[in-house]
């Protein structure tokens, strides 16, 4: 198992394995792979930080998180997902792990994930309480009538 900056020619199996989850939906898969361009387009900029984790020469599961610039540690967890065929295999929650780590090592002191309260997304709220995140806030219909934002953050040691 390999974790790694993502590189050009991972462009397509990321999308694949986001698109795969079922999850998201065409604009939410639209603004995922523009984090993925930025990253790759503009290798000096620090908003969005991809990585994926590789077994086998195949990605597994993908993260992208990147520091709150209206923060001085705060950082944001904008995707992590797992290919389908993977899943509950504890890879991404090794790639949380390691996200963490970086977030440490980066001198963050708070991860802010912000998902939807749609059934579709209870495995990730499930997946970011299995992994020590606190739910600290719930915005009704965000998103949409019925869709409602949550809001979870997690300490970095």
């Amino acid at each position: 198992m390999t974790i790694r900056p993502v590189q050009t020619d991972d462009r397509s199996a990321i999308l694949e394995l986001l698109a795969g989850t079922g999850a998201f939906a065409t604009h939410e898969l639209a603004v995922a792979m523009e984090l993925v361009d930025t990253a790759l387009n503009k290798p000096e900029q620090q908003d969005y930080l991809p990585y994926v984790l590789e077994l086998e020469r195949q990605i597994v599961a993908y993260a992208c998180f990147g520091k709150n610039p209206m923060t001085k540690s705060t950082y944001d967890l904008y995707w992590i997902a797992t290919r389908a065929d993977r899943s509950r295999q504890g890879h991404g929650q090794a790639l949380f792990q390691f996200t963490e780590e970086e977030i440490g090592r980066r001198g963050g002191r708070l991860l802010v994930i912000e998902t939807s309260s749609k059934a579709s997304y209870a495995g990730s709220r499930r997946f970011y309480e299995r992994v020590g995140c606190q739910c600290a806030a719930q915005l009704p219909d965000f998103y949409d009538v019925g869709d409602d934002r949550v809001i979870y953050c997690k300490r970095i040691p």
